[in-house]
């Protein structure tokens, strides 16, 4: 058979693009690599030690924390607890009463008191102290001013009283903030620890989202240069199975001006050959399927077997009729293949 030639076309450029582009994609992959690598070396030893003061300044407010702590149980709870003590037993009963008594026993010795300073000043005057009129009006005045100073006694003392529970709350007003300040703390230590452990990882999860991005930007030019091959393939089959096709097909022109006995020889029997094709029955000695079909370059009806099932079951009378066509021995199958109208 003659074949009909024509020139390849020339797919150097493409491949050589396809080659370029995944080079200069793995050349910017490595330099991300390289910088990730570089940034993760100049970064980590100053995330440690960011996270190295960061877990002192936690243990340090953990002692601090401890210690407000401490100081407001071993120094400030005892005078609350006494404060609550004081105003239990101040708001009763019984502490009141009290309180009347010791102001009515103050008046009665500031009375007395005053009653004899007055009798013994009259008595130095001369004064007959058993008069009456003169024990009233000097009666009334001891009691005025006896009243006065037992008011003024208690005055002092509920005063005194007064002042010292105001300096309690005071004192007791100190410590209100220390178990906030402890909490606060202990927050704070908490949060320095998160901190510290997460700046020790952050260095190598820098570096690690570096190492992603530059294997992708490698992977993304292989696949930019597989990408361009397969094209380059895929053009290539096609070029070649259309000149094999057109070869072929142009050939068939002369083998049909030998005669139709060339179809008898089974040559055109592959099915990529035929068309219009209709099932006609089955061969009762091979048990092969008949067909009625026309070739694709002429419209005349032929009735025969199709290569591709002949290959199945009887391997043997199958044979390359060339450019990758299959070819059917029909007389090794017993079976003639005919012109039909």
């Amino acid at each position: 058979m003659s074949k009909k030639g024509n020139d390849a076309p020339d797919y150097t450029p493409l491949a050589n693009a396809s080659a370029a582009a995944a080079d200069r994609m793995a050349t910017l992959g490595q330099n991300q690599l390289d910088f990730a690598k570089q940034q993760y070396t100049d970064n980590a030893p100053l995330m440690r030690d960011i996270a190295r003061k960061q877990g002192l300044a936690m243990d340090q407010q953990l002692a601090q924390g401890s210690d407000y702590y401490n100081y407001l149980k071993d120094t400030y709870r005892p005078v609350e607890q006494g404060l609550v003590s004081d105003a239990m037993a101040f708001d009763t009963d019984a502490y009141r009463n009290q309180l009347a008594t010791r102001a009515a026993a103050d008046s009665g010795i500031a009375f007395n008191r005053q009653r004899q300073a007055n009798e013994r000043a009259m008595a130095s005057m001369g004064v007959n102290p058993n008069s009456g009129r003169f024990q009233a009006a000097a009666g009334q005045t001891a009691l005025m001013q006896a009243a006065n100073r037992a008011g003024a006694m208690t005055g002092a003392r509920e005063r005194a009283q007064q002042t010292g529970y105001a300096r309690k709350l005071d004192a007791a007003g100190l410590g209100r903030g220390l178990s906030g300040a402890s909490t606060a703390a202990y927050g704070s230590a908490i949060g320095a620890g998160s901190q510290a452990a997460g700046n020790y990882g952050l260095a190598g999860q820098q570096y690690m989202g570096g190492m992603n991005q530059g294997a992708a930007t490698v992977g993304s030019g292989l696949n930019m240069q597989l990408s361009g091959l397969g094209n380059v393939l895929n053009n290539q089959t096609k070029f070649a199975m259309n000149e094999a096709d057109s070869s072929f097909l142009g050939d068939v022109g002369g083998i049909m001006g030998a005669g139709a006995s060339m179809y008898s020889a089974g040559m055109f029997s592959d099915r990529r050959l035929k068309e219009n094709i209709e099932f006609a029955g089955i061969d009762d000695a091979t048990g092969l399927n008949l067909y009625d079909f026309n070739y694709k370059w002429n419209s005349k009806r032929f009735r025969g077997v199709m290569a591709q099932e002949v290959k199945e079951m009887y391997p043997e009378a199958v044979y390359d009729s060339g450019a990758g066509w299959m070819g059917v021995y029909y007389d090794m199958l017993g079976i003639q293949m005919k012109e039909v109208h």
